[in-house]
């Protein structure tokens, strides 16, 4: 009897080490995932709803655990567990694939913070890590169902639901945000319309008397859009409800985000009108938060009327017996074996072996980009100082949307006249070398702006692309990407480029606007490297040959180089 109970001890003893390593094993990598999507979170205002997804996430597996499905819901048929009951070799070597690929993901998007291949390729893999271990270590409790009757087929949509919280492919998230503004501004100036306020459109700019009011990506909708798909789906799990209210719930989300968006941009535009485009300022910060709350508001009412009308249909289709035991919560739990120690041992080195390559994975990583940063090559410093000798120079406050969104750690803007009486526009943004994820992911986003995205989404036309043109300043040769465009007639040269302080300024900066420019990013260790950002337009010169040349007799006078 002794040797018996001696055994049993062991086997608990066993199951409960087991579950500690998986919990932490799980946990770092979860940690790591929330770590790099956190800085994306925090800088996309779109995605600043992603910080509370890894606690609903929690909240739902909470939620599974803690008892039966309610009324209105199908019990789960052993047909998916039964499936994968004997596969397990298909189970180790998804464990195996997703382990292995974690660590080029993981390279790739150390100098990459903000791709988002990578990004969903992390989360991907860490999602199938976790729901294998977790199939694997229940089945090694005693099968395909804990002792309280819960299936792995529980925990999936809770643990994918995590998804929601990462940053949409850019192609498909540029074209809801294009789309959303186009039907937003179109819809805005017929509302405003009907109310007897004269509006006109250009772009992504509607014109009222008053002036302009520009409709930029924070107010296309995409935000009101995605955190509410996210709370729809929340809700559709909450209650339990079924695939097709699941999904009639997401509609009458997004339906809602979209008409109490077009209510928040008329309210402003309408403000706009009668009170200047200054008085938007006042109100736009309370109309966003009354409108959200509204569309929350009425999201959830919604659910909870979809969950009510399921659960009395399916109350009156229950018999008398089988809805007695689902309104007392009752559940039969099956009794399974407790386990054998075999399996709990394989879950356990599992365990400790996704700890060993999280390890190994991140000093890799660290080696290999503190190996580049050390060895960087130090080039002439140069910087821009303004002629204070012409009487036509001002300098201006770089707007506040402007500055939040680029957060550099110098900046300026100035206009100015020459001799000729052509008129020029320079921006110039400094960013020191980021030691932090979160800098890291600043001076990456500032690569993704250009003129060729700006200023069409301001009613610029682009007439010609350049390409890449050099011009010597002061003894150095500043690398340029020239553009030409048109609005009201008006031709306007754009002299642009982004530079890193390795390659100085006649090289223009992987802007990794590829999959080939970001995969070479990483295999030279660029991520940590300083850079400028310098935009210099100019309007008069009658071709783009006229205006280089006029580019450089400015640059001799605003460029300051000196030896490092």
């Amino acid at each position: 009897m002794n040797f018996v109970s001696g055994n049993i001890q062991t086997l608990r003893d066993g199951q409960r080490q087991k579950w500690v390593l998986i919990c932490v094993a799980l946990g770092i990598y979860w940690a790591a995932l929330i770590h790099q999507l956190g800085a994306q979170w925090s800088f996309y205002e779109q995605y600043n709803y992603g910080w509370a997804v890894p606690f609903l996430c929690a909240f739902l597996v909470w939620q599974r655990i803690q008892g039966p499905r309610p009324n209105g819901q199908k019990r789960e048929g052993s047909g998916r567990e039964s499936i994968f009951r004997n596969a397990n070799s298909l189970l180790y070597a998804a464990l195996a694939f997703c382990a292995l690929i974690y660590a080029p993901t993981r390279f790739f998007q150390e100098a990459n913070p903000i791709w988002r291949l990578t990004s969903w390729l992390w989360a991907l893999e860490t999602i199938v890590i976790t729901l294998v271990l977790l199939r694997l270590a229940i089945q090694s409790s005693g099968g395909c169902r804990s002792h309280t009757g819960l299936r792995i087929s529980n925990f999936v949509f809770p643990i994918c639901f995590f998804l929601v919280a990462v940053p949409w492919p850019s192609g498909i998230e540029a074209f809801m945000v294009n789309t959303l503004t186009r039907l937003n501004v179109s819809a805005t100036v017929e509302v405003l319309g009907g109310l007897g306020i004269p509006a006109l459109q250009h772009g992504n700019v509607i014109e009222v008397a008053t002036g302009n009011v520009g409709i930029n990506e924070a107010c296309s909708g995409i935000r009101s859009f995605q955190a509410t798909l996210m709370i729809s789906l929340f809700f559709g799990e909450f209650y339990r409800l079924a695939i097709k209210r699941r999904a009639a719930c997401v509609v009458i989300g997004l339906c809602l985000a979209f008409l109490f968006n077009i209510v928040r941009t008329t309210l402003l535009t309408y403000v706009a009108a009668k009170k200047g485009v200054g008085a938007i300022a006042v109100w736009h910060d309370p109309a966003g938060v009354t409108i959200l709350v509204a569309c929350f508001v009425s999201l959830w009412l919604a659910s909870m009327w979809l969950a009510r009308a399921t659960h009395e249909a399916v109350a009156t289709q229950i018999p008398p017996a089988e809805n007695e035991n689902h309104k007392s919560g009752n559940s039969i739990a099956v009794s399974e074996p407790a386990g054998d120690g075999r399996s709990t041992v394989v879950v356990r080195n599992l365990a400790i072996g996704l700890l060993a390559w999280f390890v190994l994975v991140e000093a890799g990583t660290q080696f290999w980009y503190h190996a580049h940063e050390n060895t960087t090559a130090l080039r002439k410093e140069w910087n821009i100082s303004l002629d204070q000798s012409n009487p036509t120079l001002s300098k201006v406050q770089i707007p506040a949307a402007i500055s939040i969104q680029f957060r550099a750690d110098s900046d300026v803007e100035a206009h100015w006249q020459d001799a000729a009486g052509n008129s020029w526009q320079l921006y110039y943004f400094r960013w020191n070398p980021g030691h932090s994820l979160a800098k890291r992911v600043v001076i990456q986003i500032s690569k993704t702006h250009g003129p060729e995205k700006c200023l069409p989404a301001i009613g610029m036309t682009m007439k010609s692309d350049l390409g890449v043109v050099s011009v010597p300043a002061n003894g150095i040769r500043i690398a340029f990407h020239q553009y030409v465009f048109s609005t009201d007639d008006r031709l306007l040269n754009v002299f642009y480029g982004i530079y890193e302080d390795p390659t100085g300024s006649d090289v223009l900066a992987n802007r990794r606007k590829n999959t080939a420019s970001r995969i070479a990013a990483a295999i030279a260790g660029s991520r940590n490297y300083g850079q400028r950002f310098l935009e210099i337009a100019v309007e008069g010169p009658q071709n783009p040959d006229e205006a280089r040349d006029d580019l450089q007799h400015q640059l001799q006078k605003i460029i300051t180089v000196e030896n490092q």
